[in-house]
């Protein structure tokens, strides 16, 4: 915000400075142009370092399984959504996330719930949080939300599809895998998963590992959630 409001303001005052001097419109319209665009950028870049090293910070609690604590130390990062769009979206993302994975859900929905929709990570536990309230219009607005912010990450699809199954939408989840396929050719367990489903089998979703058991659906929870916490600390801070 912070950052927008400065580009502007710096961009039309070297504007209208060079206009005044020139009396042209194109060459003031474009140091504008460039100036917001560069401007933003750079303070903008500043503030995603900030708060990737805040990310960072809290990768020792995560691992000794202080959550809490890691809580706390992501909010500090709250003032820095004045300066930057969806920070606190982000931020957000990140707690929702780690109460999920602890499963203490009920603290983790409201957050999850303000997450940024390129999170695909945040999506698919709020969807799963609404999915065993048995809310599955919700479930379908999350999952299809979260695809449309995250098309090639593979597992969305087959956490959607494996809802759709689960609720006896086989045409709905034929549908949903088939699209995973064409975003991602390569990915041979969305392949094999289209198969069996449309051969009336189950999914095999073990074969996503941590990813699947962190959605706590089903199956065995994962040993001390490293998997996890290796995707949390490497996920990039993303900017709108």
């Amino acid at each position: 915000m912070y950052t927008l409001i400065i580009s502007v303001a710096i961009s039309t005052a070297a504007a209208l400075g060079l206009y005044f001097l020139t009396y042209q419109i194109f060459w003031p319209l474009f140091i504008m142009v460039v100036g917001i665009l560069g401007l933003n950028y750079f303070i903008g870049k500043k503030f995603m370092k900030k708060l990737t090293a805040l990310f960072k910070s809290v990768e020792k609690d995560i691992q000794a399984g202080r959550v809490e604590k890691a809580v706390e130390k992501l909010k500090e990062g709250y003032p820095y959504a004045k300066w930057q769009f969806m920070v606190k979206e982000q931020i957000d993302s990140q707690i929702g996330i780690l109460y999920y994975t602890s499963k203490s859900f009920d603290q983790a929905e409201p957050y999850l719930q303000n997450a940024f929709s390129k999170n695909w990570m945040a999506m698919s536990m709020l969807a799963a949080s609404y999915y065993k309230k048995g809310d599955m219009a919700q479930v379908r607005r999350v999952m299809d939300k979260g695809i449309k912010g995250a098309p090639k990450e593979p597992f969305m699809y087959a956490l959607y599809a494996w809802f759709l199954i689960e609720k006896s939408d086989k045409a709905k989840a034929v549908e949903v895998l088939s699209k995973g396929v064409a975003k991602n050719p390569v990915d041979d367990r969305l392949s094999s998963n289209l198969d069996a489903v449309k051969n009336g089998k189950k999914l095999k979703m073990q074969n996503y590992g941590n990813y699947w058991l962190q959605m706590h659906l089903g199956g065995k929870n994962p040993q001390g959630g490293q998997q996890y916490q290796q995707f949390l600390m490497n996920q990039r801070m993303k900017r709108k």
